[in-house]
Order: structure tokens, then sequence, then C-alpha cells
């Protein structure tokens, strides 16, 4: 600590020249290495500057992601605040980037580009969570013989008949997705409220992430929605909120509503059920069969020009009490209970073998399940 502190007026007074802080980076004796760390502790803030203006987020943004106060992060940014190890562990998720390229150890860096359909409303801690569970991929792949491309499905092709389904039955989106794409991990965890999901794709492996705080039906429509972007965009680190719209978000809502119900099935609902004027009773039995996001039913009905504006007035609000009082069960218009965190599919398997295999420690398997949120099998 004597060590420090002398060293901290040194650099006050000019004294510590350039050569003698080569010094003290190049020696490997235990005495000097806490004064080591503290000097690349201490001129890191350019590089986090740096990085933040690269990739647009604000300072109030990372401050919000790091949780502390944005004056603190620019005095970080200024070298005239040392980042702790929590922080730095976040950052490092943040920008996918490691502790030795931002203690300027390293200059390799592998920059995601990442496509934010969700304009100025950027949630940092999904962008974290990818880069991490990205980080945790790579090393499970890094001893991987079987490192192949993945075949999935085409979307110019009917994707229900490729699933094996008809046009006509309802989808558990959730079950039949893991079943039907390979090599693909879905993780649920809270965002920004208008934060509807994120899809993370390479050659091998596809993350979907799930906005928990958002009711079952808008976690199914999300799911289809990411769906889209997983088997047709050209990008492959989206972030999708539920007010920006552009032609690719307005064809993923497209897609995910047909693929969920389709036109055939809609028109056989109302042929089957007689249906000349909706009502309310008939929106409810509808989502309810079809597992669908009540806004998105209304939403469609309206556009189809099957429903008016007073009648999408009507059916907009109290939809709980409505089903509830129609005699069915709410939880499709609810939050599932216990996957607030939690996940699902290939990640957890391949995370598992790995450490049988012998490539990652009992350590490192542990880390990467309660990454995942599955604390149930993490130890």
């Amino acid at each position: 600590m004597v060590l420090i502190k002398v060293m901290i007026v040194m650099m006050e007074t000019g004294f510590l020249t350039s050569k003698i802080i080569e010094i003290f980076i190049n020696t490997d004796d235990k005495i000097l290495l806490q004064m080591k760390w503290w000097l690349y502790m201490s001129s890191i803030g350019s590089r986090l500057k740096k990085l933040r203006e690269e990739h647009g987020y604000s300072q109030r943004q990372v401050a919000e992601y790091l949780e502390i106060d944005q004056s603190n992060l620019s005095k970080i940014e200024n070298d005239k605040r040392k980042l702790n190890l929590v922080l730095l562990d976040k950052i490092c998720y943040l920008y996918n980037c490691t502790p030795d390229f931002l203690l300027g150890k390293t200059n390799v860096y592998k920059n995601l580009k990442i496509s934010f359909k969700s304009g100025n409303d950027m949630d940092l801690n999904v962008v974290a969570k990818i880069n991490q569970l990205n980080y945790h991929l790579d090393v499970l792949r890094r001893n991987d013989d079987k490192n192949y491309e993945v075949e999935r499905p085409r979307l110019n092709i009917n994707l229900r008949r490729q699933f094996g389904l008809d046009d006509y039955c309802p989808i558990d989106i959730f079950t039949l997705i893991p079943q039907k794409i390979q090599n693909l991990t879905l993780v649920w965890l809270p965002m920004k409220r208008n934060v509807r999901g994120c899809c993370f794709k390479n050659n091998i492996d596809s993350i979907i992430l799930i906005n928990s705080c958002n009711s079952i039906g808008r976690q199914n429509f999300t799911l289809a929605h990411e769906l889209y972007h997983l088997l047709d965009d050209d990008e492959n680190f989206v972030i999708c909120s539920e007010e920006f719209k552009d032609d690719i978000e307005r064809k993923a809502d497209e897609f995910a509503s047909n693929f969920l119900m389709s036109k055939n099935a809609l028109y056989d609902f109302i042929e089957s059920n007689n249906i000349e004027n909706w009502t309310i009773e008939d929106v409810v039995k509808c989502e309810q069969f079809f597992h669908l996001d009540h806004r998105n039913l209304i939403g469609r009905l309206y556009a189809e020009g099957l429903i008016d504006g007073s009648q999408f007035a009507e059916f907009s609000f109290n939809i709980i009490d409505k089903a509830a009082n129609l005699g069915y069960d709410t939880s499709l218009y609810e939050k599932s209970i216990g996957k607030e965190y939690y996940s699902i599919g290939h990640m957890i398997p391949l995370t598992k073998k790995a450490y049988f295999d012998g490539l990652i420690s009992k350590g490192r398997k542990k880390d990467i399940l309660l990454d995942l949120f599955r604390d149930d099998i993490a130890y």
C-alpha cells in the first residue's frame, strides 16, 4: 500500500517517467504486482470512452447498465476514478472484449455488429447477455471436431409443412421450435418494457432471448417474430422493440402472425364458429385455441376488416377480467411463472457433454449453467 501511495505522488509530481512505468509493467516481482494492476486500471479510461463512442452508446446508457452514476462513469473515462473488477467484468461482456484488451495489453478485438430494431430504447443488458453466452459457446466449441454449419429451414417454403404441421392446428411454439431448429437455445430474462426480444446466430449456433416481463401470448408471438430473423434475415445480431417498425420488422410481424395462425386457419375458425360479427367471446376463444397474443389478434382482425374501430377499442381493455368471466384460464395474458430467468435448448447438453469429455472444468460448467439461469442443474 505504501508503494501505491508513493507511486501516486510520483505521478502527480511528474517523477514517474515512461521508462519507470515500463519497468513496473514488465515486472513479475510479487511486491510490484499490485502496483502493476493499479497502473493498468489508472489508464483505462480513454479506451473505455473510445469503445462507448464506437458503439454509439451514451454515457447515460452505459452508466445505467453498470448501475453507477453517470458522473462516476465520466470520472472513470477521464482516469479520475479507477475501475473495479466487478465493473471490468460487466464492461467486457458489454463490448465483447477481454480484460487484456481493455487494459491495453492486446489489440485483438472482435466486435459483433448489432442491428438495433429498437430506436433509442437500447437495453444494454441484452447485448451483454448475448456476448456472455457467445463467449461460452466459443469455449464449448473450441475443441469440438463437429463444428459444421447447420442447415436451417427455409422460409421460402411453407414452414408449417416443413415441420410436419397442417395449416389449421394450434402450435405449442416453445416446445416445437427447439425440436425443429438445430443448436438453438432459448433464454428468458426481464428486459426494458418496449424491448420484445433478441436473435443471435452464427453458422453453427443460435440464441433467442425472450422478454419474460411480457405475457405468455406475447412471448409466443416474440418467438415466432425472432424465428423470422433467425431463418430469413441477413443480420446476425438483432434486438427488437415493440415500437420500432421498418420493412423487415413488419415482415417479421406478418410472418409471426401467420405462422401461429394461418389465414386458412383464421377463416376456417370463422366458418366453424358461425361468426358474422366478432364478439369478445369469439376473440377469446380464438386466441385461447391458437395460443395468440391478444393485442396482435385484434390488430390483425382490424387490419383484415373483420372488426371496426369501435370493436377494436372495446376489445382492447381488461382482457384478463373478460377471459376470467368467460370461464377461461388467464395464464395466456400473464407472465409465465417460474421463467423470469430461465433457459432451454442446446447449450445445456452441450455444456454437460463438454464437462464429461474433459473439455471444461467443473467450475466452468457451473459458471455457464448459472449464466443460463439454470441453477437447478448447475451444482
